[in-house]
């Protein structure tokens, strides 16, 4: 048609058949237009609806992140308000502190179930209010359960079951003074030896806090004792062999006024001094109103502006101390 058409020679018609060869024309590129843009959008539409596409993979991996984040954040949150309690409790309890922090991982599957683990706490310049204090403290719990219900609806730390773990603790001379003077310290009283028989009344061994000095070099603590009338001096130390990680050395330091030397039998009175106090050092167990604190092994070190003694204790935690506990 397009070719008869630019044949014809008419006068009265030249402009309209160019006219009509023009239209011919934008017909034809309109057409081919037509058809691109309806294969192109016939292509679209599938591509659109294929089920197993990287468009479509690509959108369910946007949808997943949120879910997961929330999630996150979800368990951020818990973990925080735990950490938070945590410190609270610690700082109501104690009558000065330079530091209280808790840090603890919870993975949100195992938080919904109530596990955290593990959980520290480190501290420093630590004061109870019955005088037991620290230069510094760091405890680990690997693994708590808690009481979810209560956490959330009270806000307070629950145990479901016992919580094991460790503590390391920094005790300058004084600590360590007041450490074997606190009430709950309960020290041995071995039986009192005369020349005729043993006597076990109305003798009981006393610890002093004054006086003890803690010496890096000669891996000794010294302190002091009355027993019998009379007062002791006891080296502790750290033993490198064998399950019994502390020995203690007793010896006669002042003589009691009424005291008659004669009737006494001091050398097997520092060995029974000697033996009962490194036994209840190595078997100490130091319980604070539902934690429990045994003796494991120590080391003396004079990092720091003060020399120190790290005792190194095994944890059982049954339950919180009751907010109206004093220790």
């Amino acid at each position: 048609m397009y070719a008869r058409l630019e044949n014809q020679t008419l006068p009265n018609t030249h402009n309209k058949s160019t006219k009509m060869n023009n239209f011919s024309r934008i017909l034809i590129i309109a057409s081919i237009a037509s058809v691109q843009f309806t294969c192109g959008l016939q292509l679209s539409m599938v591509a659109s609806r294929a089920p197993f596409t990287r468009q479509k993979t690509h959108n369910y991996s946007l949808r997943k992140i949120p879910s997961t984040n929330n999630r996150s954040s979800s368990s951020s949150v818990t973990s925080t308000l735990i950490s938070q309690l945590a410190c609270m409790a610690l700082k109501r309890r104690l009558e000065d502190h330079a530091h209280v922090s808790c840090d603890l991982t919870a993975d949100s599957n195992n938080l919904f179930l109530g596990r955290v683990g593990p959980v520290t706490v480190n501290g420093r310049g630590w004061g109870s209010p019955l005088g037991l204090t620290c230069k510094a403290i760091e405890a680990t719990v690997d693994e708590c359960k808690l009481d979810m219900g209560r956490l959330i609806s009270n806000q307070k730390l629950v145990l479901t079951t016992p919580a094991e773990g460790r503590a390391m603790i920094a005790l300058s001379a004084t600590d360590f003074g007041n450490f074997i003077t606190h009430p709950l310290m309960k020290p041995p009283s071995p039986p009192m030896s005369t020349n005729d028989s043993i006597i076990t009344t109305n003798s009981k061994l006393t610890f002093l806090k004054e006086n003890v000095s803690v010496n890096p070099s000669t891996g000794t603590v010294t302190f002091y004792g009355t027993y019998a009338g009379s007062k002791w001096k006891f080296s502790l130390e750290r033993v490198a062999e064998g399950a019994r990680k502390a020995k203690i050395q007793a010896s006669l330091a002042e003589l009691g006024d009424d005291v008659d030397m004669t009737k006494m039998d001091y050398e097997g009175l520092e060995t029974a001094l000697a033996f009962s106090t490194s036994q209840f050092f190595n078997e100490m167990v130091f319980e604070l109103d539902g934690t429990f604190l045994s003796f494991q092994d120590m080391m003396l070190t004079d990092k720091g502006n003060q020399s120190s003694v790290m005792l190194s204790l095994s944890i059982l935690v049954k339950k919180f101390p009751s907010p109206g506990i004093e220790f």
